[in-house]
């Protein structure tokens, strides 16, 4: 994303909605040698979050994560993940299987889905 994009989303962010997201949200987190590499995060059948730490970019911290979480929504029987993607991690989840729904958002995001097999 560009920095300003980067700006844009950091300035959302607060201790009080942090704190709610981590109480409503379920977060997984991924480490290599002891590090945080990356986080993911799910709620129902939205994945409200994936993030992998730039230092470990291609190194499979991001498609890790994202098959935990997929298998974690498939175990529950969700015939589906939503998500929104930004404009530099659209292309990771097209290539997963995704497909887009919508046009890109106002905020920037591109709405992304995927059917899950049983």
């Amino acid at each position: 994303m560009t920095a300003a994009e980067a700006q844009a989303w950091a300035a959302k962010l607060t201790p009080s909605g942090m704190e709610r997201k981590l109480r409503e949200l379920e977060v997984w987190v991924a480490e290599r040698g002891g590090i945080v590499a990356g986080w993911g995060a799910i709620r129902s059948d939205r994945l409200e979050g994936l993030y992998t730490a730039p230092e470990f970019a291609g190194q499979g911290v991001g498609a890790g994560l994202l098959d935990r979480l997929e298998g974690l929504m498939r175990d529950r029987r969700l015939p589906s993940v939503l998500a929104e993607a930004s404009s530099n991690a659209r292309g990771f989840y097209l290539r997963r299987g995704y497909r887009a729904t919508g046009p890109q958002t106002p905020e920037g995001a591109w709405p992304i889905a995927k059917e899950l097999s049983t």
